[in-house]
């Protein structure tokens, strides 16, 4: 049986209830409902096999959006729904979305902790051991300052991708992007990434290929300018289980983040992010600002989440050697950009990327040797999982 509890509830009234009466069990680890990426940080960290989940009958859709971003998520977990006051079509819903059992407050007090008891110690004996791996293959990409044109390196970065792996789909995100534009490709999809949030239940296969068009084979762009407010709301858990859903759909998946979003989009989605790329100019409060944000993301990501750091508009003969660069952010660097300014322009005006310009450029071959280097190794999570449950079985 777990030592550790995860609420998730946005009342104060029942996570006093449920302290009061498991407290004397378990620790209680409660989570708000906006915060669904950190209930999957948890579950990694802690151990627990048992999520309990507040059920608002006046908001009925909420609860039950919950049970299934955390049933994916999290898919070794029993979930256990809280209520006040609940009604029978309530129960059966909660129900049919994964809950094992749903508690009453002032009713069940004496009944809840054997309950949750007997729920825990089930889950233990058929549980495997929590394999979860971030859905799909979900790439960050944040600059060190507001001055690193992350843009252009997050456009070429997804056509290296799509053209150096000819199974694979791509999705780029442009989460702050100019009218009509993702990155400085040219964009007329009329889907933006601000109306896809919250519509996670209508995200299939059909509803992508008709939404977005693809700008080159197997490549998809998707547009947004969400604000800060939006990502500090309930739009944060919504953003959470929308990426989810886009993840399970494209084998690659790269998402540029403001600089000054940083912080909200980590929070919102960092336990499904399987790298970070982090982008600096040769420029040393850059170097220094990248340790220090690479610190606090750290809190917010996965275990398994693994980090790039790239140095863009090295010049051979600058006083800051990336030797020094590396040494200050307390990475080494996987990939070191020349600036090549006519040929950056080039691409930029003519909304194209390095790999279309007539001319061969350094940067677009050191950029696809990084690309089949970092991005070669791809684990089939369908086989994973099935070979890890015939481990199971065989035990």
């Amino acid at each position: 049986m777990s030592e550790t509890l995860v609420c998730v509830s946005d009342d104060v009234g029942v996570r006093v209830w449920l302290e009061r009466v498991l407290e004397s069990m378990w620790t209680l680890e409660s989570v708000t409902s906006s915060d669904l990426s950190r209930v999957s940080r948890l579950v990694q960290a802690t151990g627990t096999r048992v999520v309990i989940v507040a059920v608002n009958e006046d908001d009925p859709s909420k609860a039950l959006k919950i049970f299934s971003a955390i049933q994916k998520a999290c898919p070794s977990v029993q979930l256990v729904g809280v209520a006040q006051r609940i009604s029978q079509e309530m129960l059966l819903s909660i129900m049919r979305a994964g809950a094992r059992d749903c508690l009453i407050t002032g009713v069940d007090t004496d009944t809840a902790g054997g309950r949750i008891r007997r729920i825990a110690e089930t889950a233990a004996l058929t549980a495997i051991s929590d394999t979860r791996e971030p859905r799909g293959n979900v790439t960050m990409i944040v600059p060190a300052s507001p001055v690193v044109d992350s843009r252009f390196l997050a456009q070429n970065l997804a056509v290296e991708i799509t053209q150096a792996y000819p199974d694979d789909t791509v999705l780029a995100i442009d989460s702050q992007a100019g009218e009509n534009r993702t990155f400085y490709f040219d964009n007329l999809n009329r889907l933006t990434l601000d109306e896809l949030i919250g519509r996670a239940d209508t995200i299939d296969r059909s509803f992508i290929d008709a939404a977005l068009e693809e700008y080159m084979p197997r490549l998809r762009l998707l547009s947004g300018s969400l604000n800060q407010e939006v990502l500090s709301g309930d739009a944060g858990a919504d953003l959470f289980i929308m990426l989810g859903q886009l993840a399970e759909l494209f084998d690659h998946v790269i998402v540029r983040v403001d600089f000054s979003q940083i912080e909200s989009w980590t929070k919102a989605i960092g336990a499904d992010v399987t790298r970070i790329v982090l982008v600096a100019n040769p420029v040393v409060d850059q170097a220094q600002y990248g340790e220090t944000l690479l610190k606090s993301m750290r809190e917010w990501v996965g275990p398994s989440c693994r980090y790039s750091f790239v140095i863009d508009g090295v010049e051979k003969r600058a006083s800051l050697s990336v030797a020094d660069i590396e040494k200050t952010v307390g990475l080494d660097c996987d990939l070191a950009l020349p600036m090549e300014w006519k040929s950056r322009l080039e691409a930029i005006n003519a909304g194209l990327p390095m790999s279309l310009l007539p001319s061969s450029t350094w940067y677009q071959k050191k950029l696809g040797t990084f690309v089949r280097k970092t991005f070669s190794v791809k684990v089939d999570r369908r086989v994973l999982c099935k070979f890890f449950q015939r481990k199971a079985g065989a035990a």
